[in-house]
């Protein structure tokens, strides 16, 4: 087994991280065009509500890069470029609380977005069969370790849980730890997609020192809530016939069939 403890290499699989600062109400900020139908002010009716926007800038480069580790290094095996034509990050907190939710909401080049969609969907399977293997394999060889995390576990459940699923045309893929202090960074990760309007959504859930949960189950019933507010969001905008795929309907969990293959890089 690697060196590096489960607790490093989630932290260096979490792609984005938020300072975890209790935060005051006050009005939702001005979402700047063309993403303010896709920018929500509140989520879920429980509370949760948009507190800062910041636009990409505006003279980026017209992609970012997703990067595919191998073994514990920290040096990638391999980069992929996906296109970004404009993009905004939005954060959402609880009232009083640390930053829940750090949202990026990013429009494709045109003739992208297909593209871009099978290397994030390729990317975050890649980090969950990664990260998988790697708990699995710590918690093999660590005994102490492995019956202090059973037991935060409810029986037959794992330390973490892949997703893929298409909801009233609203195509996500995510994964999930499923006990929490052990990321420091994402609790979840969560890509929607939004094909009429050439939209990739990742949001971070992120662990928190001031949260509104207390709990596994209860951040679970958060994440749910989250999911769901975002397809009533995002379905009346996906184009008629959209999601009726191979995955409508269908959910992977616990990484059952994901495919290690490299996707092509874009020129």
């Amino acid at each position: 087994m690697p060196s590096l403890s489960v607790r490093r290499l989630l932290a260096m699989l979490v792609l984005c991280t938020a300072p975890q600062l209790a935060l005051p109400a006050s009005a939702a900020p001005r979402v700047p065009a063309p993403f303010e139908q896709l920018v929500p002010a509140t989520l879920g009716g429980d509370g949760l509500a948009l507190v800062e926007v910041r636009r990409r800038c505006e003279d980026c480069d017209p992609w970012r890069v997703l990067e595919f580790r191998a073994n514990d290094t920290a040096t990638p095996a391999w980069r992929e470029k996906v296109s970004v034509r404009a993009g905004v990050t939005a954060m959402y907190a609880y009232p009083g609380t640390d930053y829940f939710a750090n949202v990026k909401v990013e429009q494709s080049m045109p003739g992208r977005y297909e593209q871009d969609k099978a290397l994030v969907i390729q990317h975050i399977e890649h980090d969950f069969r990664l990260l998988d293997a790697r708990v699995a394999s710590y918690l093999g060889t660590n005994e102490a370790a492995r019956d202090k995390l059973m037991a935060l576990l409810a029986p037959g459940t794992r330390t973490m849980e892949y997703m893929r699923e298409t909801v009233r045309g609203v195509d996500y893929a995510s994964y999930t730890v499923k006990v929490l202090g052990l990321s420091g960074g994402a609790l979840s990760q969560v890509h929607f997609f939004v094909p009429g309007r050439d939209v990739i959504v990742t949001a971070y859930l992120l662990q928190q020192k001031n949260a509104k949960f207390k709990t596994i189950d209860e951040f679970l019933r958060m994440r749910a809530g989250f999911i769901r507010a975002w397809i009533d969001l995002l379905a009346p905008l996906a184009p008629v016939g959209a999601g009726a795929g191979d995955h409508a309907g269908d959910q992977q969990h616990q990484g059952g069939g994901l495919q290690a293959a490299r996707p092509a890089a874009l020129p």
